[in-house]
């Protein structure tokens, strides 16, 4: 079996890199053959392996190309993309070759998807957001500050100014997105990968009808540690990207109300960081983290925070957290949400406003309650921990089944 994987970057900068690369490694070494197709660099070490073939596409992300109008275009259709593509998946052996499109919105753009399509391989499409049906990719109304509520490219959805930057940009995303829709009308019967249920229930009504669909957990290895003792640890931590639609604003506030210390780690645009600071002065941002340093800040935390406002599909950082014996306070309407029993191993916030959040930060404040929902959940992660080598077999499962039906 041969997977040519498709990610716009080929190092770790968020969740769906991350699981691009590990599922790389993992499927190399249980013996398939990979061919690791970016554009972004650097090029991660995990990618070294005899069984690993890195093909790296001359490409830049797309906001940082000097000219909006240039950026626009290759944002809509990358045609050297496309060309870069077309060549390498005709290069490939038919019968035991199919396409694993992870990300494409940053470099490659829809052409990658057209590329996988004509090139007559099997495609499987891993959905860590909703770029596949939404011009925003997180079904996400950054005016309203809420869900969208529209059919995604319906003509409510076209004109309303639900971007975060100005309509104009929502419009380059629609006709991206008119491009994505096209290409993926022409896939013969895809593969939907949705990394929980919750994610799969919810994206597919919006995806092509001739799709299939496979729930495949995203791995999350860590080493096993006695649980961290949370009672002696005072601030909150939140882990990730510092965006409006990760609900960070509405955390700041709540956590000053609720006079708890709030850190965050990650890095954001800068309106968003001083928007942040406004909300909350004594809040600590400490920018990214190296792996083995994430770890130590949720061992030093009270509590994980992850209060989303979008159908959020993961996030990896609470099974992390969970393997610590870090409790959570976390969205109900995100795939995450699925390994939390609430009030026995974190917080669930059925609806998420600034009340509720402050409520449940209240709640984490006492000693005894933080610590027994910690010991909870870490007993939960590690009596069913969601290695690499489970997901690489559920996924080399699914392989299997669309290369058979392609046959």
């Amino acid at each position: 079996m041969r997977v040519v994987i498709v990610s716009d970057f080929g190092s770790v900068n968020g969740g769906a890199a991350k699981v691009a690369i590990e599922s790389a490694r993992g499927l190399a070494e249980a013996g398939v053959e990979i061919v690791f197709a970016c554009a972004i660099g650097p090029v991660s070490e995990r990618l070294s392996h005899p069984r690993i073939s890195v093909e790296r596409f001359a490409g830049e992300e797309i906001w940082q190309v000097d000219s909006r109008l240039a950026a626009a275009r290759q944002g809509i259709w990358n045609a050297p993309a496309h060309d870069f593509l077309t060549r390498l998946l005709a290069r490939q052996p038919r019968a035991e070759t199919l396409v694993h499109l992870h990300q494409w919105t940053k470099a490659f753009s829809p052409a990658a998807i057209a590329a996988a399509g004509e090139s007559g391989l099997p495609v499987a499409v891993t959905m860590h957001d909703y770029f596949s049906f939404c011009p925003v990719g997180g079904y996400f109304d950054f005016k309203a500050n809420a869900p969208c509520r529209q059919k995604p490219m319906s003509v409510g959805c076209v004109s309303a100014s639900c971007d975060r930057a100005s309509y104009v940009h929502k419009l380059v995303r629609v006709a991206r997105q008119w491009r994505s829709d096209e290409a993926m009308r022409k896939l013969r019967a895809p593969l939907f990968v949705h990394v929980s249920d919750f994610a799969r229930r919810f994206a597919e009504p919006f995806l092509p009808k001739q799709a299939r669909h496979v729930v495949v957990e995203n791995m999350m290895e860590a080493e096993k540690r006695s649980p961290a003792e949370v009672a002696k640890n005072r601030h909150a931590l939140f882990i990730g990207r510092l965006t409006q639609e990760k609900g960070v604003l509405l955390l700041a506030q709540a956590a000053r109300e609720a006079d708890i210390p709030l850190r965050l780690v990650g890095d954001g645009e800068k309106e968003i960081k001083s928007a942040i600071a406004a909300l909350n002065p004594k809040a600590e941002i400490t920018g990214w983290r190296a792996s083995d340093a994430v770890i130590a800040e949720l061992r030093a935390a009270r509590c994980l925070v992850a209060p989303s406002l979008w159908y959020e599909t993961g996030p990896l950082v609470v099974m992390e957290a969970m393997a610590q014996g870090v409790p959570s306070v976390l969205s109900g309407t995100t795939g995450a949400a699925e390994r939390i029993r609430d009030g026995i191993d974190g917080l669930l916030l059925r609806g998420i406003d600034g009340d509720a959040l402050k409520t449940s930060l209240v709640a984490m404040t006492d000693d005894t309650f933080a610590a027994r929902l910690g010991l909870s959940s870490y007993r939960a992660y590690w009596n069913d921990p969601p290695t690499l080598a489970r997901h690489v077999e559920a996924l080399s499962r699914s392989y299997g089944t669309l290369l058979a039906a392609a046959a």
